[in-house]
């Protein structure tokens, strides 16, 4: 079944289950049974989109080594959403399961100049894959920039992120940039910038908590731009 026919699947699912909700409401009948049947069909879609997400891993790395290779950049080991994570994600964006694109997911380390030329391989290497979904350019307004390159496999999407290494020292601490990096390379960025790692992950999750104020949330986003300042802006005018 591809995404397609599943996403359809799971829409029709909904319909005829929501169906039977509010025709058991209107027949002032207790809902809980059916809000239970709701709820039993997501986590079922929410283990199966787990799995399939450790079946298309291998070939995502793949794909993101293939390309690094050629371009004499690095990558980060696959990483896959645990099932906590990917629920959250779910309840809070209001998605479903198969609707989530990084349940598997990996990152292409380069130099900023060759970004652009990184991005188009990893596209034109998909589509020879027959995986190719779609690249998405970011920005933010705290001066974070990335690419988002999403492998659409049959039943679901990965992504593969690429960045310069100098923002990927900027988005992780020591210990988890310093072995993808290599302490050279670490090294340099640290000389270069004076900076320390990953305090742009710092600033982030200070910026999304729920108990920070608006006043509290706009300091840190200053300071995030600032920070970022360092870690080639440039790329973003281009």
């Amino acid at each position: 079944m591809n995404m397609k026919m599943l996403k359809q699947s799971w829409l029709l699912v909904v319909i005829l289950t929501s169906n039977l909700f509010f025709a058991s409401c209107s027949r002032e009948d207790n809902p809980v049974n059916e809000q239970q049947e709701l709820e039993t069909i997501f986590q079922t879609q929410l283990d199966e989109a787990l799995v399939w997400a450790k079946a298309y891993g291998p070939t995502t790395q793949a794909i993101a080594e293939e390309v690094a290779a050629r371009h004499k950049g690095k990558t980060t080991p696959i990483n896959y959403k645990t099932r906590q994570s990917a629920e959250r994600k779910c309840r809070t964006d209001n998605s479903m399961p198969f609707d989530l694109k990084d349940l598997a997911r990996t990152t292409v380390l380069c130099d900023y100049n060759v970004i652009s030329s990184v991005v188009d391989d990893i596209k034109s290497t998909a589509t020879n894959y027959s995986v190719f979904g779609r690249h998405k350019h970011q920005t933010s307004d705290y001066g974070y920039w990335g690419d988002i390159v999403n492998l659409a496999f049959d039943h679901l999407q990965t992504e593969v992120q690429v960045k310069s290494y100098r923002m990927y020292y900027a988005a992780n601490p020591e210990e988890i940039c310093k072995p993808v990096l290599g302490e050279s390379l670490y090294n340099v960025i640290h000389k270069e910038t004076g900076l320390e790692p990953g305090l742009a992950h710092h600033y982030y999750e200070i910026m999304r908590a729920d108990t920070s104020s608006a006043a509290t949330r706009e300091h840190y986003r200053q300071l995030s731009i600032e920070y970022f300042k360092h870690f080639d802006q440039d790329y973003v005018k281009k």
